[in-house]
């Protein structure tokens, strides 16, 4: 099981930054599976992306091809390209430099 993002402090999120949703790699097969399997709950966040309510960030490691893996946060992603949100908030661990 991955990290628990959600009980850092927000003085670890200060960094954050907005990512564009074309930039963030999630295969297809992956938005199906999770869409078939937790379908209302991705509905619900589609809802307050919808409705300009505060989402969580998601966090994301850079692909060595451009773009971004998502390290945490899948459900969210998908919820904003479902919403045509556009960018999403993100903070933005292993970065070289």
């Amino acid at each position: 099981m991955g990290k628990s993002y959600k009980h850092r402090s927000e003085e670890e999120f200060e960094g954050t930054e907005w990512i564009s949703l074309d930039d963030i790699h999630i295969p297809e097969s992956t938005v199906a599976k999770l869409l078939a399997r937790d379908f209302h709950q991705i509905d619900e966040m589609r809802q307050r992306f919808e409705n300009g309510e505060s989402v969580f960030r998601v966090v994301l490691h850079e692909r060595a091809s451009g773009g971004f893996y998502i390290e945490d946060g899948r459900h969210r992603v998908i919820a904003a390209k479902l919403a045509n949100a556009g960018f999403v908030e993100a903070e933005v661990v292993g970065r070289n430099g």
